[in-house]
C-alpha cells in the first residue's frame, strides 16, 4: 500500500497522517485494496454459546472474577 501511496502522491510513508492518507482521492485504490487484502475492520464472526449444565458458571465464581478484576 505504501509503495503505492508513494508513487502516485510522491511523499514518503512519515509524510502522511492517517486522516490525510483517507482523505486524499489518489490514495483510496491503495488503502481499499489493503482493507480487502486483510480483515481489517471485518466483523468477527458470532460466538457459539454452549449452555450445558456442566460448563455454566456458578454466580459466586462470577463475583470473584468481578472482585478480581476491579
Amino acid at each position: 500500500m505504501w509503495a503505492r501511496v508513494k508513487e502516485v502522491t510522491k511523499k514518503d510513508k512519515q509524510k502522511w497522517r492517517v486522516g490525510n492518507l483517507l482523505a486524499d482521492e489518489r490514495c483510496s485504490p491503495a488503502v481499499l485494496d489493503f482493507l480487502r487484502s486483510t480483515h481489517a475492520g471485518r466483523a468477527a464472526p458470532p460466538v457459539e454459546e454452549n449452555w450445558d449444565s456442566e460448563d455454566e458458571v456458578g454466580e459466586a465464581e462470577v463475583a470473584e472474577v468481578e472482585e478480581q478484576a476491579e
